[in-house]
């Protein structure tokens, strides 16, 4: 399912290590699929978004950045920090890679991708099996695409 309910920001302090607002929070009660039954059934009976409505990953360290972004420079980065979801929080690790857009009327733009895995177990939620219909595999594969403008003081993009 693809969403883009999906609000946060990202801060660096003055020794560039995110500070403890970095965080992003992705409402799952809005992803959606090709097919309407399959996102009900998942939003009720595997996500259980009702009581689990948000996943949440607050960023603990960032490795590869050795320094400010470079304009127009792709950097692989490596994006450590606490995954929450389904009641359940864990250590996750993202690959990505970061690029600095330049200047814009509205400040510096950053763009990014980075992507993780983990088996649906792990954050104690119960694949999807109903013979004939639905079968998913246990693996999930989480993608992100951003962009952020750099909003705040020096070195803070959010």
């Amino acid at each position: 399912g693809e969403t883009q309910a999906i609000a946060g920001q990202i801060g660096f302090d003055a020794e560039g290590k995110p500070v403890p607002c970095s965080r992003i929070d992705v409402d799952l009660r809005t992803l959606k699929s090709d097919q309407a039954w399959r996102d009900n059934y998942l939003y009720k009976n595997t996500l259980e978004t009702e009581t689990y409505p948000l996943a949440t990953f607050v960023l603990r360290e960032v490795q590869g950045l050795n320094g400010p972004l470079a304009e127009g420079k792709e950097v692989p980065l490596t994006l450590i920090g606490d995954l929450t979801m389904h009641g359940v929080t864990k250590t996750v690790a993202w690959q990505g890679k970061a690029m600095l857009q330049g200047d814009t009327p509205t400040g510096e733009i950053m763009t990014g991708e980075a992507v993780t895995e983990f088996d649906m177990p792990d954050f104690a939620i119960e694949p999807p099996r109903v013979p004939v219909v639905l079968s998913l595999n246990e693996r999930v594969r989480l993608e992100i695409d951003l962009t952020a403008t750099k909003v705040m003081g020096e070195g803070a993009v959010g």
